[in-house]
């Protein structure tokens, strides 16, 4: 006769995580892409009202300077002096085109880009002009 023993071994405990964040190394060998410069220092500036009028339009008629392209212009520059002001050096020599792309790139992850706002009817897409 054979018994068998239901007890169960304990799993081993994990090894303690790092309480200093010097301590922690990260693990992907990628560094931060432009897009992710621009993120951060789009996420300082959110709360800036004038920043979110340069953002806010989703035709020519509603922009700011009265064109969406001037707008984006206008808060390509205000990303580059905010990282000036930070001293990032790798964002503040960009050029202004390579801003706005970038930030169309960041405004897109968030599901705010002025395509996404514009197509965007009580919280619902729907489909746009030309089947996008």
């Amino acid at each position: 006769m054979t018994t068998t023993s239901t007890a169960r071994v304990p799993h081993p405990r994990p090894p303690e995580l790092p309480a200093n964040i010097d301590h922690w190394e990260r693990q992907i060998q990628a560094e931060r892409t432009l897009n992710d410069l621009v993120e951060d220092i789009h996420r300082a500036l959110v709360e800036n009202d004038q920043y979110r009028r340069f953002l806010y339009a989703t035709y020519d008629e509603q922009a700011e300077e009265g064109s969406l392209a001037a707008d984006n212009i206008e808060a390509a520059r205000m990303i580059r002096e905010k990282a000036r002001s930070n001293g990032n050096a790798e964002v503040s020599r960009q050029k202004l085109a390579t801003l706005v792309k970038a930030l169309g790139v960041v405004l897109r992850r968030y599901g705010n880009s002025r395509k996404d706002r514009r197509n965007r009817l009580g919280g619902e897409t729907i489909p746009g002009d030309n089947g996008d």
